[in-house]
């Protein structure tokens, strides 16, 4: 038969010693009693052997019997009508009892565990002069006050350990890979503080961590108190039995798991409310005393509140943390906006904002992998290696942000040298045909930030998260993942615009070459290699220029044609590297003779025009006799001597072309040659 069914079962009348059939896997502690029905809620199958101590019915006249007979008809059908819409009651419920002559108030607790519901039991103690709700009211203002996590734990463990009186109170947080820490601590004088001691996963396993969830409270009043056993009815198979779960209730006996806790402080009592988040267990308060603290239900939901008041707090903490965070972030993606505009190269992204975004993201270095290569900040991995992870992604993960605590285990980074990097935080830079990455580094977990307590047993504990969390960095958290995606999108387009400018640079620099060549190309066609003046080409196109200027503006112009006196000796004598520079002297020495309207240029070998602009014949004599001092007085160093030169002086005629102008002055120059060199002769009579 099937066990719901035999819960379901009808009422077999046996006799009362028949019915009491302990339940080795089940017990409770003694500080209240409690009923197990099944889910219909008509019969009680379960209930522990001390009823009669809270409800003056025997558990051998319980079993089996409707609950009305432990909890009277009015309560009874209170509690059946909440649960049939609900997992458990919306609060405790009460009943008084007489007990020993005194009438007691009894608080009752109901709540729905798989196929049967659960009744815990227990009695409300007097508070004496307590007043309990000023007190709490007190700590929840503090609560509200708290400007900053750390400061919300501190006054979180000084209000619940002034409700409950224990000796010692913690908040303990889990990380997203199960570890623990003591952030904060209220204690008694004289006791040995543990704030900051370490608690590895493996102390704590995932399942475990999954009940004090879903399970938020646990009270152990007094460690070595006699646990009292849980009756089974005779209709339920102590197979099935056995897999009824108690582990909701606060009243169940205590755990290995919290024996081992609880010597590992020398302690006997034990309050533990979780704290809770959208994601699961975030952490959690303890309370522990060294000698037993009976604790009545109204103080513990009064701490349970306190609790819960600075859950709440908490998370609106952090978020406004995390606002902040990406508040943060994103006065560096404004910025970048203007440097995108600036042409910003990836590099000098690192050096202007390295510093901060390493303070952002809690890391020790920072890279960004782009086409044009990879630029790095602070401690990170060769670039090499960067370059091996970032294939490693793009193979392996392609888009999306990447992240992980132990880096070196990772596919991605196989047989490559990390240079003790244990962290990495990976956001792709976005774009058609991207290979870009930004990515941070996290060193390993810092472990000199707390030292063990004393005690022997947390010592262990201490070492075994040292070995656990060697070679992992900080894990990193979603906040810090979703910023570093929107600064790869930022930095993606800073990269192309920096790309784009660079592709700009080198266009700019190539036209600026192919400017240069052209104007050496221009220059070459226009002027002598040798001695840097025009060459007879250009110097055409400037007597061109001139005849059709004084042909139509009547302006008079002069040529003169020079050539160097037994230029021929010069080069048979020196040599014709001396008879190269001879004529760059004299190009130069002429050039600043003339005036700044005139013209000088090479005509072939050792002859030189020169176009004296609005020149008449005289003025082109004396400028020629100018010339012709200037070239007496040119000396080299490959040759003592000076030379000279012969000048002929052609005036402009209206009916000159240039073949014609340049033919007189020619002859002029030969005349002087004929009359004995060194000298100036004019087209006068030619």
């Amino acid at each position: 038969m099937k066990p719901d069914l035999l819960l379901q079962a009808p009422e077999v009348t046996h006799s009362p010693a028949a019915r009491l059939v302990p339940n080795s896997a089940l017990s409770i502690q003694p500080c209240g009693c409690l009923l197990v029905l099944d889910r219909e809620f008509t019969r009680i199958v379960q209930c522990s052997a001390n009823t009669g101590n809270f409800l003056r019915v025997a558990a051998d006249e319980l079993l089996d019997q409707k609950p009305e007979i432990a909890l009277g008809k009015r309560l009874a059908g209170r509690v059946r009508s909440e649960l049939r819409s609900s997992e458990r009651l919306s609060g405790p419920l009460s009943i008084q009892k007489d007990i020993d002559g005194r009438k007691t108030r009894l608080q009752v607790n109901a709540f729905r565990s798989g196929m049967v519901v659960i009744v815990e039991i227990e009695p409300i103690t007097p508070l004496g002069n307590r007043r309990l709700m000023g007190t709490v009211n007190q700590w929840l203002t503090k609560l509200a006050r708290a400007a900053t996590p750390g400061a919300l734990m501190d006054i979180l463990v000084a209000g619940v350990r002034d409700i409950t009186r224990f000796d010692r109170a913690l908040v303990f947080h889990f990380d997203d890979q199960g570890h623990g820490v003591c952030l904060a601590e209220n204690l008694a004088k004289g006791l040995t503080p543990v704030l900051g001691q370490r608690f590895a996963a493996s102390d704590y396993p995932e399942e475990q961590r999954a009940k004090f969830a879903e399970r938020e409270v646990r009270s152990i009043p007094d460690l070595g108190a006699d646990a009292v056993p849980v009756f089974s009815s005779l209709e339920i198979p102590s197979d099935d039995a056995g897999r009824i779960d108690l582990s909701g209730t606060v009243l169940r006996a205590p755990s290995r798991r919290q024996r081992s806790f609880l010597d590992d402080f020398n302690a006997r009592s034990l309050l533990s409310i979780a704290i809770v988040g959208q994601t699961g267990l975030w952490g959690m308060v303890t309370c522990i005393s060294a000698t037993p603290t009976p604790l009545t239900p109204t103080l513990r939901d009064a701490a349970r509140t306190v609790v819960t008041m600075a859950t709440q707090r908490l998370f609106l903490l952090k978020a406004r943390i995390e606002s902040r965070f990406l508040l943060q972030v994103q006065e560096s993606r404004d910025y970048l906006v203007e440097d995108v505009k600036a042409g910003l190269s990836p590099s000098a992204m690192l050096e202007k904002y390295g510093n901060d975004w390493l303070t952002f993201f809690r890391a020790d270095g920072l890279a960004c992998k782009t086409k044009g290569g990879i630029s790095g900040f602070g401690v990170t991995p060769p670039l090499k290696s960067i370059a091996q992870i970032a294939r490693g992604l793009e193979q392996r993960h392609g888009q999306g942000v990447w992240a992980s605590f132990r880096l070196k285990d990772e596919p991605v980074a196989e047989g490559i040298d990390l240079k003790g990097c244990c962290g990495l935080l990976a956001a792709p830079l976005p774009g058609e045909d991207s290979e870009g990455w930004l990515m941070f580094f996290r060193p390993e977990c810092d472990a000199l930030v707390c030292s063990p307590a004393s005690e022997r047993d947390l010592h262990r504990t201490f070492r075994t998260w040292l070995e656990e969390v060697r070679g992992t960095s900080e894990p990193w958290k979603p906040v810090e993942c979703q910023a570093a995606g929107d600064l790869g999108e930022d930095i993606a387009l800073l990269a192309s615009a920096s790309e784009i400018t660079r592709l700009n640079e080198m266009l700019r620099e190539e036209q600026q070459a192919l400017a240069r060549a052209n104007e050496k190309l221009r220059e070459a066609a226009s002027h002598d290699s040798l001695t840097g003046i025009w060459n007879r080409y250009r110097t055409e196109q400037e007597l061109d220029k001139e005849l059709a200027k004084a042909r139509r503006h009547k302006l008079p112009f002069c040529v003169l044609l020079l050539d160097i006196d037994h230029f021929k000796q010069v080069n048979d004598t020196w040599g014709h590297e001396a008879g190269d520079e001879l004529l760059r002297h004299i190009a130069c020495t002429v050039d600043g003779v003339l005036r700044q309207e005139d013209h000088i240029g090479r005509w072939g070998g050792e002859e030189f025009v020169m176009v004296a602009t609005g020149a008449s014949r005289e003025d082109g004599v004396v400028l020629a006799e100018r010339i012709r001092t200037a070239i007496a007085n040119v000396r080299i160093n490959q040759m003592p001597e000076g030379v000279t030169a012969s000048i002929g002086v052609a005036t402009w005629r209206p009916e000159d072309k240039r073949k014609e102008l340049v033919a007189r002055a020619d002859r002029a120059m030969y005349a002087a040659k004929t009359a004995g060199r060194n000298r100036i002769e004019t087209d006068q009579d030619l």
